[in-house]
C-alpha cells in the first residue's frame, strides 16, 4: 500500500494534540510518519508533539497553508494528510481516504465526513455549490452548502476539499506550487481545489471517512481580527485567480459594497489585494479560468 505522512497544522493545540496524535496510532492504516508543523505556539505545543512521537517543525505562524506546505516540503511519501490540530479520526478514515485516491489515478484530493466534537452532528460533508445572491453568503454570488449528502456510502465529487482533514497527492500539491501563502486562513482549500480541477484533478468526498472537529479550537482572540482581514482578501484573490470574469466581478463587487459596513476588515483587504493585483493577474492568465467548470461545479 502507498505509504502516508500525517501532515498536522498546530498553533496553540496542546489541548487538542493528544486526541489527534492517538487517533492517528489506532488507524486501520497507520500513517507511516506524523509531522506537526507549529506555528510558534505559546502554549507547550511542540512538547506534547514530542511526547507523542511526532516529529515536530517550529515555524513562524504564516497561517494554516503554509504550515501545510512546510510539511509537504519535509515529507517524502505519495500521499499526504492534511489535518488541523484539532481534529481526531475514526479508526478506519485514513484507509478510507487513501482506498478512494487509489480507485481513481485522476484525483487530486480525498475529503473526511466531519463531526462535531461530541460525534453527533455533522459539520462537514461532501461541498455543493450553487448561484445564489451577491450578499450575505459565504461566496458573493454562491451559495455554498457545506454539508451536503449524502452522508453514507461510496466516494462523490466534491467542490472542494477541506483542509481540515484532507489527503492529497503529494506530486500534484507541489506541481500547483502547494497552498498560495498568501493566504494566512480561510478560503485557502477552495483555492487550491479550484486549481486542481482547472488542471482536470478533481477532490471527492469519502462519506466512511470520519473525523471530531472541534472547530476554531486553536483560533485565538489575538489572531481573530487577522484571519477577518485575511478572509476578506482571500475571497478577492480566489475569484482574480480562479473565476470566469462575470463570477470574479461579483465577489470583488460584493467586497466593495462591504467596505462601508466594516472598513476596518475590508480596507486594508482591498489595499492587500490591488498591491498584488499584477501579479494575480499574470496567474490567471497562466490558470486559464473555465466557464465550463465554474458551470460544472455549481450545477443544481
Amino acid at each position: 500500500m502507498t505509504e502516508v505522512t500525517a501532515v498536522i497544522a498546530s498553533y496553540r493545540s496542546a489541548a487538542f494534540l493528544p486526541a489527534c496524535l492517538e487517533s492517528l496510532a489506532a488507524q486501520t492504516r497507520p500513517p507511516a510518519e506524523v509531522v506537526v508543523v507549529d506555528g510558534s505556539s505559546p502554549d507547550d505545543s511542540v512538547a506534547v508533539a514530542r511526547r507523542h512521537g511526532a516529529r515536530v517543525l517550529e515555524r513562524a505562524n504564516r497561517g494554516l497553508g503554509w504550515l501545510y506546505n512546510e510539511g509537504a516540503r519535509a515529507s517524502e511519501t505519495e500521499l499526504l494528510l492534511l489535518a488541523n490540530a484539532d481534529v481526531a479520526f475514526a479508526p478506519g478514515c485514513l484507509e478510507a481516504l487513501a482506498g478512494a485516491l487509489a480507485a481513481d489515478p485522476t484525483l487530486f484530493a480525498a475529503d473526511a465526513r466531519q463531526l462535531d466534537w461530541a460525534g453527533g452532528r455533522t459539520l462537514h460533508a461532501r461541498t455543493a455549490i450553487r448561484r445564489g445572491p451577491l450578499l450575505r453568503t459565504a461566496i458573493p454570488g454562491l451559495v455554498v452548502d457545506p454539508a451536503a449528502p449524502p452522508h453514507r456510502g461510496p466516494p462523490v465529487p466534491t467542490a472542494w476539499a477541506n483542509a481540515g482533514a484532507m489527503l492529497v497527492r503529494r506530486a500534484r500539491l507541489l506541481a500547483l506550487g502547494g497552498f498560495d501563502e498568501r493566504f494566512f486562513l480561510d478560503f485557502e482549500d477552495v483555492d487550491l481545489c479550484w486549481r486542481a480541477w482547472l488542471r482536470g484533478w478533481p477532490s471527492v468526498h469519502v462519506p466512511e471517512a470520519v473525523v471530531r472537529h472541534a472547530v476554531s479550537g486553536s483560533t485565538s482572540p489575538a489572531t481573530l481580527r487577522r484571519r477577518l482581514v485575511s478572509s476578506h482578501a482571500n475571497l478577492c484573490r480566489l475569484a482574480l485567480k480562479c473565476f470566469p470574469p462575470a463570477a470574479a466581478a461579483r465577489v470583488v463587487l460584493a467586497e466593495v459594497l462591504r467596505l462601508a459596513r466594516a472598513p476596518a476588515l475590508v480596507a486594508p483587504a482591498l489595499g492587500r489585494v490591488l498591491v498584488e493585483l499584477p501579479g494575480l493577474l499574470r496567474e490567471r492568465r497562466a490558470l486559464r479560468p473555465s466557464r465550463e467548470l465554474f458551470d460544472r461545479l455549481t450545477a443544481p
